[in-house]
């Protein structure tokens, strides 16, 4: 009975060993997948982090061009002077939310732009004047200061020298010449993008 006893007692011992074994050998799978899926899980936002970077990247790298394809365009429309070429550019820059990063280009074709309009009207305005409206022009000897600043902005724009117009009677000369040098031939012939800023400050500062 002593013998059975003894092996009776190894054999819960050899039990008790085999049943820690299986517990510890679950327990370290259990830690392996869990240590498995942080890797893993580690990957993955690895993973993640490197493609919101690469996207990152493909967008700064597509704003930088669009912001330097929208400047060349605003450089471009202030050289050439185009009132529908300046508007284009500045929508360009406004629908693209780069106003703070072309703000020096930006203001530069908004003023010209405001030039070139204000040019636009007093062409317009010299365009319809008619023929008894430049009669009575002509017929001054002494002209009203408005109408005389008036008719010296319009031929500075024109072309004129500005010495020339110092005298009204200059001024009547050119209002009676006719076909191509007539004043509504020479308006309409005008090319304001061509008007230099220093001739369309003059002009600005005679009508005003």
């Amino acid at each position: 009975s002593g013998i059975n006893a003894e092996y009776g007692g190894h054999d819960q011992l050899c039990e008790l060993y085999e049943k820690a074994q299986d517990r510890l050998e679950k327990e370290r799978a259990i830690l392996a997948r869990k240590l498995q899926e942080e890797e893993d899980r580690k990957a993955e936002e690895a993973f993640r982090l490197a493609e919101e970077q690469r996207e990152a990247e493909a967008k700064r790298l597509a704003a930088l061009s669009r912001l330097q394809e929208i400047r060349a365009a605003l450089n471009s429309a202030v050289s050439s002077r185009d009132i529908a070429q300046l508007k284009s550019a500045m929508k360009m820059t406004e629908d693209n939310n780069l106003l703070g990063d072309l703000e020096q280009e930006y203001k530069a074709a908004f003023d010209l732009l405001a030039r070139l309009e204000k040019m636009e009207i007093v062409k317009r305005k010299i365009m319809e004047l008619d023929r008894p409206l430049i009669a009575e022009l002509k017929s001054f000897s002494v002209p009203p200061t408005p109408v005389l600043r008036a008719m010296v902005g319009s031929y500075l724009l024109m072309g004129e020298n500005e010495a020339s117009l110092r005298e009204w009677g200059n001024i009547v000369i050119l209002l009676n010449k006719t076909g191509k040098l007539s004043v509504k031939r020479r308006v309409q012939e005008l090319q304001v993008e061509a008007v230099t800023d220093e001739v369309a400050r003059k002009a600005r500062e005679q009508i005003m």
